[in-house]
């Protein structure tokens, strides 16, 4: 049971380090776009990054970039993995 623990909770960080990487790489492509993000808020404007990027992408592409796609996905898994990582924690004893 405890492997299953660990293996959910690197899992979790694992793919929390992923949605960060992805949420650093758009708010260097806003930052192109000229978008700044302060450093010392970033981690408030992360999801206000992520939904001005997808508006960005879908105007020049028509639909959303790929950064997006990291992100909505690790950040999803991130929570699932964690709250089962939780789940399992807490029901084991």
């Amino acid at each position: 049971m405890m492997n299953l623990l660990y293996g959910l909770a690197i899992g979790a960080v694992c793919a929390a380090i992923w949605g960060t990487v992805a949420a650093v790489k758009i708010a260097a492509f806003l930052e192109r776009r000229g978008i700044k993000t302060p450093f010392v808020l970033f981690r408030g404007y992360v999801f206000r990054n992520i939904g001005r990027y997808r508006k960005i992408t879908v105007e020049e592409n028509g639909r959303p970039g790929e950064l997006y796609y990291h992100c909505a996905y690790a950040f999803n898994a991130a929570l699932v993995l964690g709250l089962a990582a939780l789940a399992i924690r807490l029901f084991s004893r």
